[in-house]
Order: C-alpha cells, then structure tokens, then sequence
C-alpha cells in the first residue's frame, strides 16, 4: 500500500466512525457495526502509525546521509587550503634553500690571493667633465643661400 491509500482509508474510517456515533446515538442495532469498525480501525491505525515510523525513519537517515555528505564536502574544500603547520614548513625548507645557494655563491666568488695581488692589466677609466674635446672643422658650402626647410631641420638634428 501506498502512503496516499493509507491516509485516505484513516480519513475515511475516522469520518465513518464519527457519522456511524452520530448514528448510534439515534439507533441501538448499529453498535454492533461501530465495534466491527473500531477493530478494523484499530487495525488501521496500527498499520498506519507502523508505516509513519517507517517513514520518519527513512527521512531520519535520509538527513544524516546528507550532513555525512556536507561533512565530507566541507572537509574537502578544507583539504584544498594550506594549514599555518604546512606553511611554516615550507617556508622552512624554502629558507634552507637560499641560506644553500647563497653559500655556494660566496664560495664561488672568492678571488684568488694570487689574481688579487697583481696589477690590472688595463688602466681604469676616470670621467672628467672639465676636458676640452678637440672639434672638428666643418666645411661650409654657400654660405650666403637662403635655408629651406630641409636645412633648417637638418641643423637642428646634428646642432
């Protein structure tokens, strides 16, 4: 049976039961039917308060079956962040790594005492802004024509 088919038969044997009252209140022969549907009623009941149990034992299990699901998915998404622990760690490794290289590299620079007490072999250059540079004499051809923009331009690029 299905849960509608047990509540429409409650419904009716519950309203069967509640006219059939009203009835024996008036007739005396109807009692006998009235404790005929009392058991089956009972019966009923019975049938129907087994199969509610059932049911809020299904949804019962139903709803831990979805929190155990939310846990697990909770305990998922927790899975894909780093914890303080992990990232100590790591920060831990990271900075024996540099501390590593670092090392090597100033192994790697130090020059040898016999390269070191040696005189350069070129002589290093010192800027001196005050130097007078040496220009070259340019050749100047017709001087006494009129510029055109191309000239004009032109001085203005190498000037």
């Amino acid at each position: 049976m299905k849960a509608n088919e047990i509540v429409e038969r409650f419904k009716n044997v519950l309203l069967s039961t509640e006219t059939k009252e009203e009835v024996a209140e008036e007739q005396a022969p109807v009692v006998e039917d009235q404790v005929e549907l009392s058991e089956e009623t009972k019966d009923i009941q019975v049938e129907a308060a087994q199969e509610v149990k059932e049911t809020e034992e299904v949804e019962m299990t139903e709803e831990l079956e979805e929190t155990e699901e939310e846990v697990m998915e909770e305990d998922d998404k927790m899975d894909m962040y780093v914890t303080k622990e992990d990232l100590a760690k790591a920060m831990a490794e990271i900075k024996g790594m540099i501390k590593e290289l670092t090392s090597h590299k100033e192994e790697e620079l130090e020059v040898p005492t016999e390269l070191s007490n040696q005189e350069p072999a070129v002589e290093p250059l010192s800027h001196n802004p005050e130097a007078v540079v040496s220009k070259k004499p340019t050749q100047v051809f017709a001087k006494n024509r009129s510029k055109t923009t191309m000239d004009i331009v032109m001085s203005k690029i190498t000037n």
